[in-house]
């Protein structure tokens, strides 16, 4: 089984890279995204491999941190959650978002990943929540939490309508999860999803 290639960059598209190693070539498929970062043609490049293997189907998807690898590995393993969507899932969230939202069961960060309905959200918190406890995750969970809300943010959700007091819960709920480098827009579109849920 393979589990980690270090090797030449021989082709790379959108979403596969191929890696020569020891004069043979690997057609590595990663995440959307993740082969801009990568070296130009000709350099070496090393990524973490997730052997996929189902009836005679054999694939190899790759990830720049075993970290991302675990996540993928893990997200794989619940029902409804092929390899693409667990995919998108490494593309979106952070190791750590990925990991804060399953401690939290915060469904609310998990389906802003494309095609990550509710119901799988809900069936991956309750698959993975001891799970991922276990998990020999290499980084160090960032717990912290951000007290004084963003006051772009809570002035965005106040003029859509939302009560100051409302506003400032929800974008601090969503600076737990994004950080506090988090794009406005970024912040602002998850505290509009904790508001729905809090008045729903």
């Amino acid at each position: 089984m393979i589990a980690y290639l270090e090797g030449e960059i021989l082709t790379k598209n959108e979403t596969q890279v191929v890696i020569k190693v020891n004069g043979a070539g690997y057609a590595v498929e990663l995440p959307s995204g993740i082969v801009r970062q990568l070296p130009d043609l000709g350099q070496t490049t090393a990524l973490h491999i997730h052997y996929y293997v189902r009836d005679s189907e054999v694939r190899l998807f790759g990830f720049q941190s075993r970290d991302e690898l675990l996540v993928f590995s893990l997200a794989i393993t619940v029902k409804g959650v092929g390899p693409k969507l667990a995919q998108s899932i490494v593309a979106k969230l952070s190791t750590g978002q990925f990991r804060l939202a399953i401690r939290r069961e915060d469904t609310a960060i998990l389906v802003t990943v494309p095609r990550l309905n509710k119901n799988i959200a809900h069936t991956m918190v309750m698959a993975l929540k001891k799970k991922i406890e276990s998990t020999p995750f290499e980084t160090e969970l960032d717990i912290q939490i951000q007290t004084k809300p963003n006051d772009d943010a809570v002035k965005a959700l106040v003029g859509l309508g939302s009560s100051p007091e409302a506003a400032s819960q929800a974008v601090v709920e969503a600076q737990r999860v994004l950080g506090i480098s988090a794009k406005l827009e970024d912040l602002t579109r998850l505290s509009l999803r904790y508001l729905s849920r809090n008045l729903g």
